[in-house]
């Protein structure tokens, strides 16, 4: 079994799959305008929690027979569901905006390069350091997830008591 390798995103360079990534301090406006779309889908994408409360507040409201609001929220954990199959994690993306090939045009948006930069990063390496830049990227992301993780583990105490 291969180790994974973690990345040192200090050094601004590594080597994966025998390719050569560059960690770049700025982006073109075409990328920026996509790391502000990522970064809303990175700070509010449907976690497993956020998909429970969902059916749980589906479950309430078919108790009490609103079946319109049942509906939303089904809809809503479905969307949410269906959003992780056609794409991958919102960290990682944010992560191949930053990270380039020397040969690589840093003013387009190109989705086949970054699935096929994600790919070789997904055979060798750690994803904590990828995950730890974007949430270096996005502004006030770690505080709110803190902020977030408390107060689940908050409601599931106060549920066990």
């Amino acid at each position: 079994m291969n180790e994974l390798r973690i990345i040192d995103f200090t050094k601004k360079k590594f080597d994966c799959g025998g390719r050569t990534f560059y960690l770049q301090d700025s982006l073109s406006f075409n990328r920026y305008r996509e790391m502000q779309r990522i970064s809303i889908e990175f700070g509010f994408s449907r976690t497993f929690i956020d998909l429970w409360k969902a059916l749980d507040r589906a479950e309430n409201f078919l108790n009490k027979v609103q079946f319109v609001d049942v509906a939303v929220e089904l809809r809503n954990a479905k969307v949410g569901v269906a959003s992780l199959e056609d794409k991958d994690d919102p960290a990682i993306r944010l992560c191949g905006l930053f990270i380039n090939e020397a040969d690589e045009d840093i003013s387009v948006i190109d989705e086949v390069k970054m699935k096929d930069k994600i790919e070789c990063w997904s055979k060798e390496l750690d994803v904590s350091p990828f995950f730890h830049l974007a949430a270096s990227i996005v502004p006030d992301w770690l505080p709110a997830y803190k902020v977030t993780t408390l107060l689940s583990s908050k409601e599931k105490k106060e549920e066990k008591e």
